[in-house]
């Protein structure tokens, strides 16, 4: 089984949701299924600065 994890942002407006639909359906194409999604915190450049919060799209193919 191999695994992709991407992240996919935290904010979504109408033209993101046809994007993030657009690249579930390429990694579906290339032999990916989407396993989950969750919330994750990523530190600010080098370290410094306030962290984002975006979420991760965790792929599965077998």
């Amino acid at each position: 089984m191999k695994y992709k994890i991407e992240p996919i942002g935290a904010e979504f407006s109408n033209k993101a949701i046809a994007q993030l639909e657009n690249r579930f359906t390429s990694q579906s194409e290339n032999g990916y299924k989407l396993h989950s999604v969750f919330q994750a915190q990523q530190p600010g450049c080098l370290g410094f600065g306030q962290p984002t919060i975006t979420y991760l799209a965790i792929y599965v193919k077998e």
